[in-house]
């Protein structure tokens, strides 16, 4: 008897934190950020292609949840070193150079129902990104429509409040372009957070 109350407790703390509540929320989350090697073209002289060191970006986010839909704005910063460049005569090192890029997204995630805690979620979004070239003193900045996909996976501790991990693939399809200075854009990320249903 007392086996079968233990386990009806635990079927019913699954079922209890096995969903967000629908409404809005609030998200926050913050960790590791890899830009991708990319061309920078600079006009009369030439292309190189850049590496980067790995670096770290956050976002906040704010949306509805439409059970299973959710939609959200996103705004995220992203920053990392450059390590080097390459091109025909070979590679060097690059000091004190980033490049770092804001976005102002609008995201929409689809939620995987499951009969655990866990919510596994797919989506994609849409919005402006914010490329910055930072060496020597100069920066170069440059305004350009984007996209991101992202993957990732909730842990419901009750109702309002989740642990969210997640995977972003973000890319400008065309490059930053600023006083003849061309910047390819791609990158990922890995977000740890929390996000907070009203």
């Amino acid at each position: 008897m007392k086996l079968r109350a233990f386990l009806a407790g635990l079927l019913l703390a699954v079922s209890a934190t096995s969903t967000l509540a629908a409404g809005p929320y609030l998200g926050a989350a913050g960790g590791v950020s890899i830009l991708h090697n990319g061309d920078i073209n600079v006009a009369g002289i030439g292309s190189v292609e850049a590496e980067y060191d790995t670096g770290f970006g956050f976002n906040v986010t704010a949306g509805y949840n439409f059970e299973p839909v959710r939609l959200e704005f996103d705004l995220g910063y992203k920053n990392a070193d450059m390590d080097k460049v390459s091109g025909p005569g070979g590679s060097i090192s690059v000091p004190d150079t980033d490049f770092a890029v804001g976005s102002v997204m609008v995201n929409a995630l689809y939620d995987i129902t499951t009969k655990t805690a866990f919510t596994p979620y797919v989506g994609a979004g849409l919005g402006l990104l914010v490329g910055e070239l930072e060496t020597d003193g100069e920066e170069y900045y440059e305004a350009d429509f984007g996209y991101q996909l992202i993957a990732g996976a909730a842990y419901n501790l009750n109702k309002n409040l989740a642990l969210d991990i997640s995977y972003r693939f973000q890319h400008a399809p065309s490059d930053f372009s600023d006083e003849g200075v061309d910047i390819e854009y791609m990158s990922s990320a890995i977000m740890a957070g929390i996000r907070l249903n009203f």
